[in-house]
């Protein structure tokens, strides 16, 4: 069993990273191709509707699908998820069609402030992406269904075929000078990743019949389940849609710099915290169904413990170096260097809530394998009521950066709460007997942050070429980790040499012919038995 979970995770995160990069070379295309300016931002905000909204929705469906699917009698279960699939498909249909037609109602919702053209813009975009909602709403049924198969990569990697789909869609719209294109890239990726779904599903067993029942009670019994859910995932992103629609009121491309930013902050949280998080949640279920509450609190205090001596230093990292960074990555074609600087403000004040949302996402799936989906609920809506608070506040003096500086704040209030509302449920978790190790951490950063800014600044990274930029860059980025490592080794930091041990188990495992000892105990395995927290109260 413990094999399996360990295969079944790793392919999770495998895909998981995989999206984050593509995705993220998406937005280097369409930064090179449309820069920040009316169009960028147009496609953006229609970008928005279909696949913020109605993915939440499908999300939501597909986390209480797969339990009730569980809970229904064996001949029944055909039923039940041709019944859902219908009614997805009505709602989909319905919503597709009003809006085809009044597509400048969710534009203003979205970006109410959006000048004249790239209003525009944005309304002949969402009468061609609207239809997305669709496959959007079903691929959370199908995907659900592919997971209680085991079939958990291709549930993932069909996500692969829309960012290909738009990756061509930018490249093609921009040669041919036909912007629309855009919006039906996005549709056949859509469609083309419902497609896949539905084909391996059929392979795994789902026959769909068309029946629509609404007083079925496994549909009855899923509804209620999916409102709190659906608030907790929806808390960022309705965020991103009043940053967006307050940034519409800034000057053009403020949207598309606010979406670059935090595009690259998400890639971060996703290839980090999110894997963490995917990786623990199985077993944090089983250790929360067993109400093995000690079990449980291990596994919470060693995530954070050990993300935190990585996350710091590169939050300090990425904080100094924005600038070249977003320079490197983005700066070519249409994308000016002035969007440059406004797109590295943004990331600067993301980055400063970079280790909350990570810690986050490790928090938020302990109150799922608890089932306390309405607390978590209840304190998303808090931090979204904060966030919103704070974007009026803010957007005055500080206008983009106000913005993102909210949704950092923000996703600090949140973390405070959980941690708070944790504690309640499963006790003190000790942090307090780990103080000297993160001061190690600490000062180690802080060293290492000294060191990186005024190198940086003697450099001058942004007058120079391109090529030199590049080059100094990841020269500066890497001698940060190397003083910041070497630091942490001569003040014998216990993760330090964690890694150490780590890094030369692998290589036993994987060179054996070079190590003729026998082989260590791998780190790694201390994800499955962390080792115990000191039960002392903070």
């Amino acid at each position: 069993m413990k094999n399996t979970l360990l295969k079944f995770s790793f392919i999770v995160s495998f895909v998981s990273i995989l999206l984050r990069i593509l995705g993220f070379v998406r937005e280097i295309a369409m930064a090179a191709n449309f820069g920040a300016g009316n169009i960028s931002d147009a496609f953006v905000i229609a970008m928005s509707v279909p696949s913020v909204v109605l993915a939440l929705i499908g999300g939501a469906v597909s986390s209480t699908f797969i339990p009730q699917f569980t809970m229904i009698e064996e001949g029944k279960k055909n039923r039940f998820a041709s019944n859902v699939v219908s009614l997805l498909l009505v709602v989909g249909i319905v919503f597709s069609i009003v809006f085809t037609i009044f597509p400048e109602v969710l534009v203003r919702i979205f970006a109410s402030r959006l000048g004249d053209e790239a209003f525009a813009y944005a309304t002949n975009y969402l009468r061609i992406m609207v239809w997305s909602a669709v496959p959007i709403l079903l691929v959370g049924v199908f995907r659900g269904y592919l997971q209680i198969k085991n079939a958990f990569f291709i549930a993932m990697i069909s996500d692969v075929l829309i960012n290909i789909f738009l990756i061509l869609s930018i490249v093609t719209s921009k040669a041919l000078n036909q912007i629309y294109l855009l919006g039906f890239g996005a549709l056949a990726g859509n469609f083309a990743t419902l497609f896949v779904l539905m084909l391996f599903s059929r392979k795994n067993g789902l026959n769909y019949k068309p029946v629509l029942d609404f007083k079925d009670p496994g549909l009855l019994s899923m509804e209620k389940l999916m409102l709190p859910i659906f608030i907790s995932s929806a808390v960022s992103e309705i965020n991103q849609i009043i940053d967006k629609n307050l940034a519409s009121s800034l000057v053009s491309g403020t949207v598309s710099s606010l979406n670059y930013s935090s595009k690259i902050n998400n890639v971060i949280i996703g290839l980090i915290g999110g894997s963490v998080a995917t990786v623990l949640f199985p077993r944090m279920s089983e250790l929360a169904a067993g109400e093995d509450k000690k079990s449980l609190k291990r596994f919470v205090v060693f995530s954070i413990s050990h993300l935190f001596p990585l996350l710091l230093p590169m939050t300090v990292g990425i904080f100094i170096l924005a600038m070249p960074v977003i320079r490197i990555l983005l700066e070519r074609g249409a994308f000016r260097p002035e969007d440059t600087i406004k797109t590295a403000e943004c990331l600067r004040m993301y980055v400063i809530g970079l280790m909350v949302c990570n810690f986050n996402q490790v928090l938020g799936r302990s109150f799922q394998a608890m089932r306390k989906v309405k607390i978590s609920a209840l304190i998303s809506s808090i931090a979204l009521t904060v966030g919103i608070i704070l974007n009026l506040i803010l957007i005055g003096p500080m206008k983009h950066m106000g913005l993102s500086l909210a949704t950092s704040t923000s996703n600090t209030v949140s973390f405070v709460l959980l941690m708070i509302v944790l504690r309640k449920y499963i006790g003190p978790l000790g942090f307090n007997t780990k103080l000297k190790e993160y001061a190690k951490i600490i000062f180690s950063v802080v060293v290492m942050g000294v060191v990186v800014y005024f190198v940086s600044a003697r450099l001058d990274l942004m007058s120079i070429s391109y090529i030199r930029c590049t080059v100094l860059t990841i020269i500066l980025a890497l001698s940060g980790a190397f003083i910041y490592g070497a630091l942490m080794l001569l003040l014998k930091a216990e993760i330090a040499w964690e890694l150490v041990n780590f890094i030369f188990s692998m290589l036993r495992r994987f060179l054996p012919m070079f190590f003729k000892t026998p082989k260590a105990e791998s780190v790694a395995g201390t994800v499955d038995e962390p080792e115990k927290v000191n039960d002392k109260r903070e």
